[in-house]
């Protein structure tokens, strides 16, 4: 079974459409140095693992402010620790998500010791939400090569639509968030995994909260936003 997947995803979890008239990217993500703690949990509501989200580094290069996320998931037991280098971007109206963000972490650490090849077609988050606006899809392809064997993995992003605009109370806080529902889609070797979230994003923040149920419509599991630090 596919757990919970980590989005920072902030995991905006994102994309460009039919809005004009805002010049600044908004940004998903607070500022560099800024720390967020997730808890996650199963569908019992028992919290398997902490994912914490650094901010590393906020550089603007041209018209493009690029983040240097760095991702730890612990479990408790440093030996399962999984660790992760993500990069997002803020250019024009659109804040672009790391494709790799959405991928179970978890189950990735199989592959720590592959030669990886990775494409993407990053998610998008669009300078102004509004309920009703449809998402683009976002989409990342890996080739993992480990020693005779290559093995090909497909995450797919897709039907997102921003359902509304609600407040939202979690440990960290009360937060006025985008509520986005949305498909996922994951395929590795002969197998396929297929999941739909529900997500809220806060600008400047990121991910507060995003539950994930399977192809029946019942509940995998969830994340949230447990601290900020910055």
């Amino acid at each position: 079974m596919i757990k919970q997947p980590i989005y920072f995803t902030l995991m905006m979890l994102f994309l460009p459409l039919l809005f004009v008239g805002q010049d600044e990217c908004t940004a998903y993500l607070p500022g560099e140095g800024s720390k967020l703690t997730y808890h996650n949990f199963d569908k019992k509501g028992k919290m398997h693992s902490t994912t914490t989200t650094e901010i590393t580094s906020v550089k603007t290069k041209g018209d493009t402010t690029y983040y240097k996320v760095h991702q730890l998931v612990s479990t408790g037991k440093k030996k399962n620790d999984v660790e992760s280098d993500l990069v997002f971007k803020c250019s024009g109206n659109n804040f672009m998500v790391d494709m790799r963000s959405v991928l179970n972490q978890e189950m990735m650490e199989a592959y720590k010791d592959a030669t990886l090849t990775v494409t993407s077609n990053n998610m998008i988050m669009p300078g102004k939400l509004e309920p009703g606006m449809e998402l683009e899809d976002g989409e990342v392809n890996m080739k993992m090569h480990i020693e005779y064997i290559t093995t090909t993995l497909t995450c797919r992003a897709f039907y997102r639509e921003v359902e509304s605009i609600e407040d939202i109370t979690t440990a960290a806080g009360t937060f006025t968030a985008y509520k986005i529902k949305g498909y996922f889609e994951t395929k590795i070797s002969f197998a396929r995994f297929a999941w739909s979230t529900i997500e809220w994003y806060v600008p400047d923040v990121g991910m507060v909260r995003t539950e994930s149920y399977d192809k029946k419509d019942k509940l995998i599991g969830y994340s949230e936003l447990q601290n900020i630090e910055h």
